[in-house]
């Protein structure tokens, strides 16, 4: 049970490393995630788990377990040895006795009729009797090792991911250039698509994405400078590089003035993300942007209101941290606002960006290739019953007696109906003529 358990708690840490966005930063997921949950992830260093040494030291614990079970219990179990056992003491054992035949018939009688049932058999001679040791779908005993080389096999590849490879994400504005960490790839978006259709529902008509994609420049380390398109399938690099598109969105832009001077806004050019703050210097105002409705992203337009013409800002004005509006102000682009002690705020073009994330993967293959490799060995171990006969032909004081066992690696319930009807097989071919039941070939293969 010891590593039934040990691969239960791998399988929850992995799980938790899939479902919690890997690698960010704590603020990223304090704004993700309710305040337990983050702190949770931060404290407990759950952004990390992948690349954690307490991560690969369970899987190495793992392997070192499963590599003991396999060689001790395993292999012995499942692959007995050749030898003579006390038959009697088998869950399913039978005898049959062979009254028209001689020890040297009978044994070659046996031997033939389980090679007609589809065993495959080889003999021994042990202390004056005659023993059959036979084998059907033998192969599949081998399930429960394919299965454990295909956690190996996955294990490997998890192993290469955790060495070399890398993941993250990516925010690209509207002609802008940004590096792609552990890369060396430069990425630079030329342009920003979106398209989307009106949805009718019963609370009105909201906006839906029908698609959305970017229009890329890529350069690679050596130079190597080429134009794609991200849609719904990802972009492979020449790395080996996936980039997928994961979201995208406008950022606002406003253009400060104060007695008709213009005034720098932090950022780059000015660009404001939803809940981003313009403090107003000089004053105790500040103007926090909301969202852009509008035709260049419909989506964003509450159901039930009808969408702007042209792109507007959804902005708060604050006053000594109090709201100056009930409602937010909504701000076309190109117009106008005073939003008090001197201060002109004007709406300008918004700028699209994209989000795209990305994962170099070099032990991907390997993994899906153990994923096979361990849904095989199940499907070998569950779908297939190897058997195992042991027969002995033995000379008594009333006459020569074959008594045979069986052993499957499922228990004795699943074969009690099949080896009844091979008991019965067996019986009836001893207690026909030697002519009927043997021909020359096999008395003498048998000697």
């Amino acid at each position: 049970m010891f590593p039934v358990v040990v691969f239960v708690v791998w399988a929850a840490v992995t799980t938790i490393g899939t479902v919690i966005d890997q690698n960010q930063s704590p603020e990223a997921y304090y704004q993700e995630y309710p305040m337990a949950i983050a702190n949770a992830v931060v404290r407990l260093h759950l952004s990390n788990i992948f690349h954690s040494v307490p991560y690969i030291a369970l899987i190495g614990l793992l392997l070192v377990s499963m590599s003991v079970c396999t060689f001790r219990r395993v292999i012995p179990k499942r692959f007995p040895k050749d030898r003579a056992v006390p038959i009697e003491n088998f869950g399913l054992h039978a005898s049959a006795p062979s009254p028209r035949f001689d020890l040297r018939e009978a044994a070659a009688a046996a031997n033939a009729y389980f090679r007609r049932r589809g065993f495959a058999i080889r003999t021994q001679e042990i202390d004056g009797a005659h023993w059959v040791f036979a084998d059907k779908q033998k192969w599949a005993r081998y399930g429960v090792l394919v299965a454990h080389l295909g956690f190996v096999v996955i294990v490997f590849g998890v192993f290469l991911y955790w060495r070399l490879g890398y993941s993250g994400q990516l925010q690209i504005f509207d002609k802008e250039t940004v590096a792609v960490p552990n890369a060396g790839t430069a990425m630079r978006l030329n342009k920003f698509i979106g398209r989307f259709v009106p949805v009718q529902t019963p609370n009105g008509v909201f906006y839906q994405a029908s698609k959305f994609e970017s229009d890329l420049t890529l350069r690679s380390p050596d130079g190597d400078t080429r134009a794609t398109t991200i849609v719904n399938h990802p972009y492979v690099s020449p790395q080996g590089v996936y980039f997928y598109q994961a979201s995208y969105g406008f950022g606002g832009r406003l253009q400060v003035q104060r007695n008709g001077r213009s005034v720098a806004l932090p950022g780059a050019d000015g660009r404001l993300m939803p809940q981003d703050a313009v403090f107003l210097p000089g004053t105790s105002r500040a103007i926090e942007y909301g969202t852009m409705l509008g035709p260049s992203d419909p989506s964003q337009a509450p159901m039930g209101v009808p969408l702007p013409k042209i792109d507007t800002y959804a902005l708060w004005v604050f006053h000594d941290n109090i709201p100056t509006t009930d409602r937010p102000i909504l701000l076309p682009v190109g117009r106008s606002i005073a939003v008090g002690d001197g201060y002109v705020v004007r709406a300008l073009p918004p700028v699209a960006w994209t989000g795209l994330t990305y994962r170099y993967d070099p032990g991907q293959g390997w993994v899906g290739s153990g994923a096979a490799i361990l849904v095989a060995g199940f499907v070998m171990s569950l779908f297939f019953v190897p058997v195992k006969l042991y027969a002995r032909v033995k000379s008594e004081s009333d006459g020569v007696r074959v008594a045979v066992a069986a052993t499957t690696t499922k228990g004795n319930p699943i074969y009690e109906d099949d080896f009844e009807n091979l008991v019965n097989g067996l019986r009836d071919a001893l207690q026909r003529p030697p002519s009927e039941s043997l021909d020359a070939d096999a008395v003498e293969a048998y000697a």
